[in-house]
């Protein structure tokens, strides 16, 4: 019924798109490490932009409608009873823990920009709203029940019971209730601000925003499965250190310094896993009602061949996340104030701005599940046009 009132709500949205028209689209393809160890894509997301006028001149106005659909790869992290952190007390939750989630995701979304600048493609302001919704279908680990050794999972014992019983409050999970499906509805707020001169090789300034996304249980054509505020905040710091320029703003070789930092703020009863965490490589943030995370790179780019947007890159960085305040999804009033951290290199080749191919590795720690610092590493490429 869900997936069925998410398909019309779609199309609702989607019949009148046909009648006016589309200006141009963008769409991303993405790979993940745990579907066909990254070689095969898992998920896609499509996005149509209207030809509507500028309705302040000089200044960009936007309509487009975003469709984000595929697989996604978690790890359950709290008990689903009571919302107890799993990973302090391993003895206890000894079953595997990754599950699949199918889902799909819209946004129709309206932005205006206002004062113009001539050294950015986008408006020093830019204030936007959006309406979104989301479908999603929880399912066990593709690898279940390959073999003798894959018969247990997240939510089936291998003797074919529930691992948690059929009357499980799932205060920790709740978008795994019932059927483990669920279908909600969002309101977006948001307000960008860009100074950054951005030439891809060569950036230079500063740019950030924040929005407000409310998800309540009264929300139209939503499930009840979510209860939520969301506040999101970033900064983006750019300097070029070096370049060589090779004329016509490229470059055979630049050093950029970036960093990035975000503050995540949530209230809500019904926290789905997401909207959880902050934007970090490797470990998940815990799930609090604050968290802060940091980024700073250096990339070495070059050299640009032959456009701004085919070139070889190579990036350090180092990531830190800080959850602190109340635990989120819990039948406790317990706070905590943790860390986590990575650090490891991305070494890229972009294709005229429309294939990426990269290859990760880093170190990651992770002192909130009392884990000692392992290794990870993912390649892929994703694909925007």
């Amino acid at each position: 019924m869900k997936r069925t009132a998410f398909i019309l709500l779609l199309l609702l949205f989607a019949v009148p798109l046909f009648s006016i028209g589309f200006g141009y689209h963008v769409f991303e393809i993405r790979t993940e490490p745990e579907f066909g160890k990254g070689v095969f894509p898992s998920s896609v997301k499509y996005q149509f932009n209207f030809p509507v006028p500028d309705l302040i001149v000089g200044s960009k106005t936007e309509l487009a409608f975003r469709l984000d659909n595929g697989l996604a790869y978690r790890t359950l992290r709290q008990d689903p009873e009571t919302g107890a952190i799993m990973a302090e007390e391993p003895s206890l939750y000894d079953f595997p823990k990754e599950y699949t989630v199918h889902f799909d995701e819209f946004n129709l979304l309206f932005s205006q920009g206002f004062v113009e600048t001539s050294f950015s493609e986008n408006d020093f302001l830019t204030a936007f709203v959006s309406i979104d919704g989301r479908f999603e279908m929880a399912f066990e680990r593709l690898s279940w029940m390959t073999g003798p050794g894959e018969r247990e999972g997240v939510f089936w014992e291998d003797d074919g019971s529930y691992r948690f019983p059929e009357d499980c409050t799932w205060v920790g999970a709740p978008e795994l209730a019932d059927d483990r499906s669920v279908f909600q509805t969002t309101i977006t707020l948001g307000l960008m601000f860009d100074y950054m001169r951005d030439l891809t090789t060569v950036r230079d300034g500063i740019k950030g925003g924040t929005y407000w996304r409310f998800a309540p249980e009264w929300m139209l054509l939503t499930d009840g499965s979510a209860s939520f505020v969301l506040s999101w905040n970033e900064l983006q710091l750019s300097k070029t250190l070096y370049a060589i320029p090779n004329g016509n703003e490229l470059t055979w070789f630049s050093i950029v310094l970036d960093d990035y930092i975000t503050y995540r703020w949530i209230n809500g009863d019904k926290v789905p896993a997401y909207i959880q965490g902050g934007d970090i490589w490797g470990p998940d943030v815990p799930n609090a009602s604050s968290v802060i995370t940091n980024r700073l790179a250096l990339t070495f780019y070059g050299p640009q061949i032959n456009s701004r947007d085919t070139y070889p890159s190579l990036t350090i960085f180092w990531d830190l996340g800080w959850g602190f305040g109340k635990v989120l999804n819990t039948s406790t009033e317990r706070k905590i104030a943790e860390s986590v951290g990575s650090y490891g290199i991305r070494a890229e080749f972009a294709i005229v701005g429309i294939a990426e191919f990269f290859y990760e590795i880093g170190c990651s720690y992770d002192t909130v599940f009392a884990e000692d610092m392992y290794v990870e590493q993912s390649f892929g490429f994703s694909v925007g046009i």
